[in-house]
């Protein structure tokens, strides 16, 4: 709230600014900043009102607590070595189930294993694993910018997804 004060503030000093100029060569200019303050307001208020008015606290989950909530895993597929602590940079894999992002996965529930490139023609983007499920639906893992190192890891997801123990 301490902003949108901060924020309102400035619109009001602005508009008394412009009033004892009396310039219309600033009016399109303090019309623009106006507006812009007053979007910022109202998003910034929309933010929280959808937040519960709590401040977004960071969601990482390490492997370490994954592991003690899990078990030890049969294997450990490496997604993004800078994370490789973190529950978004590995894949953990069961007998039964896969850990992806901090999400129990059943094997029997994923339908299939595949990547994509998130980028555009205007901005680079992260190759992504991809994995369908017959219950989520699809879970994209962002694994870098090597396609080798993204088709490898596919590959190690398909090899874990088939070791089922019968």
């Amino acid at each position: 709230m301490k902003r949108s004060i901060v924020l309102g503030v400035i619109a009001v000093a602005l508009l008394v600014l412009y009033t004892t100029t009396m310039s219309s060569a600033f009016l399109p200019l303090i019309i623009i900043m106006v507006f812009a303050l007053f979007s910022a307001i109202v998003y910034n208020e929309f933010i929280r009102w959808r937040c519960g008015n709590e401040e977004a606290k960071p969601f990482v989950r390490t492997v370490d607590e994954l592991t003690a909530q899990y078990g030890e895993p049969e294997d450990v597929i490496l997604l993004n070595a800078a994370r490789a602590n973190e529950a978004l940079g590995v894949i953990l894999a069961y007998k039964d189930f896969l850990v992806v992002e901090g999400r129990r996965i059943d094997k029997s529930d994923i339908t299939g294993v595949t990547f994509n490139n998130s980028g555009t023609p205007y901005a680079p983007g992260e190759y992504q694993v991809i994995i369908a499920t017959s219950g989520e639906g699809f879970i994209h893992v962002n694994t870098g910018y090597d396609a080798t190192w993204t088709k490898d890891v596919v590959e190690e997801i398909k090899k874990a997804f088939t070791k089922r123990s019968d």
